[in-house]
């Protein structure tokens, strides 16, 4: 697909440069040798115009691009592309005149038809430039709203699973008979979860304050059923209010530790949550425990790495090592 999108750019070169020359000389109709000359002259610009100025294009497109600062990027295009055009069309001049021993007339006539040539050029990348940009941002809002679907399941599957159900409500039942005051705490925390799981799935990135307390409240129904033996330090030094991450994340990454570790008074689990160097990192000590294959966290890192990709250009960062586990998610920035 690549290589006819490449020849139907020759082919359109090649016709605008056969325009250009009839344009330029009607009367080159009666004559064939200078014809074929002013085609081949015409042609030779048409191509050093939209292949170079193509190139000019994309080596701007490295340092500055149009969805971070179209404004700058717009002005940067202009200027390459007139500097690029005139020297260029002065250096086919030269090689036509000493070379060929060809005049193709005026140079800084040609210097003028070549800047309007790159103007037309410029246009036409602008506008498959945006075309791509709308295409990619659409399949990536799509792809987006997939992998949202996708977490949104995960999170709702884990909470609503038979184990969790059976320990939620035996721990409720329980504190019934031990502890009203509790029983009630319990029941208020078990509800946010559920409220804040059904409503994540329509946000791209939920603000960090909003994941931290739904995170306490998993955390509180956790630490019912683990009592001491569940640490949990959160140390965010209030930057909670300062950042944003793809909804879910940490509630996810909470479970899977809790889930694939033991949880004993002999071996505590420890699960902490701080801000390092622009990442959220989760980290807990190893301590793993037999589980079934299907229940693997593989799939939910997966799923957390490629949302990522849609959010920001850095990576999630799983570290492993035999005394302790770690991911590191990206926190976002978002302009108001």
């Amino acid at each position: 697909m690549k290589c006819n999108r490449k020849i139907g750019e020759l082919l359109l070169v090649v016709a605008l440069a056969t325009v250009m020359a009839l344009l330029m000389c009607p009367g080159c109709l009666r004559n064939f040798s200078y014809a074929w000359q002013m085609e081949v002259i015409m042609l030779s610009i048409w191509l050093v115009m939209w292949y170079g100025n193509g190139y000019v294009s994309h080596f701007i497109d490295r340092y500055v691009t149009w969805l971070d600062n179209p404004a700058k990027r717009f002005g940067l295009g202009v200027v390459g592309t007139v500097v690029y055009s005139t020297i260029a069309i002065l250096a086919l001049a030269f090689l036509f005149d000493h070379l060929f021993a060809v005049n193709i007339g005026n140079k800084w006539q040609l210097v003028w038809l070549s800047i309007g040539i790159s103007v037309i050029v410029l246009l036409f990348i602008l506008a498959r430039t945006f075309l791509y940009a709308w295409r990619d941002l659409a399949l990536r809002e799509e792809k987006m709203r997939n992998e949202l679907l996708v977490a949104r399941y995960e999170v709702l599957k884990n909470q609503i699973n038979p184990h969790f159900m059976f320990n939620s409500l035996n721990a409720l039942s329980t504190l019934v008979y031990e502890d009203q005051d509790l029983a009630v705490q319990y029941i208020s925390q078990l509800s946010k979860v559920f409220r804040y799981v059904l409503q994540a799935g329509k946000q791209e990135v939920a603000d960090l304050a909003g994941e931290i307390a739904v995170l306490q409240s998993y955390v509180f129904l956790q630490k019912i059923r683990y009592h001491d033996n569940l640490h949990v330090d959160i140390a965010l030094n209030g930057h909670q209010d300062k950042f944003y991450v793809a909804p879910l994340v940490l509630q996810m990454l909470f479970e899977n530790a809790i889930k694939h570790n033991e949880i004993t008074t002999e071996n505590p689990l420890t699960i902490s949550l701080a801000i390092e160097k622009g990442y959220l990192v989760v980290r807990n000590n190893r301590q793993p425990k037999d589980i079934p294959l299907q229940e693997s966290t593989e799939v939910g890192l997966e799923n957390i790495k490629e949302r990522y990709k849609s959010l920001t250009n850095k990576e999630v960062i799983v570290t492993e090592s035999a005394r302790e586990y770690k991911v590191a998610i990206p926190l976002i920035t978002v302009s108001k």
